[in-house]
């Protein structure tokens, strides 16, 4: 193995590939350090870096409290409001979320498009709570490549793209995401029974329930529709972005994998 070759043998730990998109784990090789570091957030990042951070911050919020809503008071809306105010004490956000993929799993009316839709949501909301954590706790790194440092919750390594472009990228999603929650919310009221849709008499002028047929045939479709409307809209946003030294860091990779080949006998 030559000097500056990734991985490097005993680091017990995977390395980059150079095919990370937004946050990948900590290269071991020396070569990758900065040049200088900068310890003042005001002179390491822009004054647009510093506010899309600030708005990632508060837009997660957003929607880390529709989870809570939906995980806490949509599900148990028939039980007392005291029994709902412990569940959202006793359970974490990712712990409603995984609340909610069982409903989803159990679910007796949302056919397989809304089930295929609000799952997908979900691994992308999962997803973005990863690079909003990584953000709002990095610390300041490789601030002329825009690339920060953290510990994650596993207490490994990483490192999280902080350039504008990926800002910004991430932000995007992330209010696209909450769209799709607002919609999800009411698949999740059908099937729980929290609301179900209905219509007037005509004769008698009483709101009527539509009744389970109509909600698997017409009603979830429709609405499924809406919220795949949604994602592929989403889908079409900016992507997030690769590393800015990825190509250097395949090219160590391919290195690495010749000086291996070269060792054997």
């Amino acid at each position: 193995m030559t000097e500056r070759s990734l991985p490097k043998k005993g680091t017990g730990r995977r390395q980059p590939t150079g095919k990370e998109i937004m946050r990948r784990r900590t290269p071991d090789d020396l070569s990758l350090r900065p040049a200088r570091f900068e310890f003042d957030p005001k002179k390491a990042y822009t004054p647009e870096q510093l506010a899309e951070i600030g708005a990632i911050t508060l837009k997660w919020n957003q929607v880390e409290a529709h989870i809570d809503f939906i995980g806490s008071h949509i599900l148990f809306t028939k039980t007392p409001f005291w029994l709902q105010t412990e569940v959202y004490k006793a359970l974490s956000n990712p712990g409603k979320l995984r609340l909610l993929k069982v409903c989803l799993d159990r679910s007796e009316l949302l056919d397989d498009s809304a089930k295929h839709c609000i799952a997908g949501c979900f691994a992308q909301v999962h997803q973005c709570r990863l690079y909003r954590n990584a953000i709002i706790h990095h610390h300041i790194y490789d601030h002329e490549k825009g690339i920060g440092s953290y510990i994650d919750e596993s207490k490994s390594p990483y490192q999280i793209l902080v350039t504008i472009e990926a800002l910004k990228a991430l932000y995007g999603i992330m209010c696209s995401l909450l769209e799709e929650l607002r919609e999800i919310d009411l698949l999740f009221r059908i099937e729980t029974d929290a609301q179900t849709p209905g219509r007037m008499d005509e004769v008698t002028g009483e709101f009527r329930k539509f009744d389970a047929d109509v909600l698997k045939k017409r009603i979830i479709p429709e609405h499924a529709k809406r919220i795949l409307a949604l994602q592929k809209s989403r889908k079409e946003l900016q992507k997030l972005p690769k590393f800015p030294d990825a190509d250097l860091i395949r090219s160590m990779s391919k290195e690495d994998v010749s000086d291996d080949s070269s060792d054997l006998p």
